[in-house]
């Protein structure tokens, strides 16, 4: 969509939107159908799949979630589709991840499928605290980014799903959602979102050195901090 008398892509709200119902979306004919689905009110657990790594993965995601198993079946015995199964909750929902053994089951490959599951902690210490004891359980970081309206750290599980923890780096989701729409990747705003990526040991010496979280939340900060090799 052409700009001028129109309005600006880069600030004008319904520009930028209506360009991207033109250009981006499925067309009405191309969709899979007519309505509109209830909203669901939360995203309660994570379902994976995993053959040869079952003891590994249950061991990991109680690890590294402080999880308690809520149940477990065996079904090994019942013939070759049957398998193991673990459910794992780290707060009062029955169960927020079910591992679940299927002989045969490839691992995570590449980037297709699901690409990764988030999970938002309470600080950036939380953050700093699960890195440490990931860490010094031999779980090795992935990467680590502030995209604006989180800070993240990126993990990987025995199978090789991604797991992203992060918080929100500001104080509400209307200003994360603010931030996520119109400064990431707006049309001529030149937004970098590597130049956010950042050392997880230095963020971690800044935090013991006492740096507010706040400061260290925000991205331009980060940027900064990084041209001064702080960070």
């Amino acid at each position: 969509m052409a700009e001028g008398d129109k309005g600006d892509i880069r600030t004008d709200d319904k520009v930028w939107y209506e360009n991207f119902v033109e250009n981006y979306l499925p067309k009405e004919q191309d969709r899979i159908g007519p309505g509109s689905a209830p909203k669901p009110e939360a995203l309660i657990h994570v379902s994976i799949g995993t053959d040869e790594n079952f003891e590994k993965m249950v061991d990991f995601y109680v690890k590294f979630f402080n999880c308690t198993v809520t149940n477990y079946r065996d079904k090994r015995a019942e013939g070759k589709d049957g398998g193991r199964a673990c459910f794992l909750s780290f707060d009062d929902f029955d169960h927020r991840f079910a591992l679940l053994e299927r002989r045969g089951g490839k691992r995570a490959t590449g980037r297709a499928g699901i690409a990764h599951a988030a999970f938002r902690y309470r600080s950036l210490k939380d953050l700093v605290a699960l890195f440490r004891q990931a860490k010094a359980w031999g779980i090795p970081l992935a990467h680590s980014i502030n995209h604006g309206q989180s800070t993240s750290f990126y993990y990987h599980d025995p199978d090789g799903n991604e797991i992203e923890t992060y918080i929100d780096n500001f104080d509400t989701p209307q200003e994360c959602t603010h931030f996520k729409h119109w400064f990431q990747y707006r049309p001529g705003l030149d937004y970098d979102m590597s130049a956010g990526a950042f050392n997880a040991e230095n963020m971690c010496k800044l935090v013991d050195e006492g740096y507010d979280e706040k400061f260290l939340r925000d991205r331009d900060n980060v940027i900064k901090l990084k041209a001064e090799g702080k960070l």
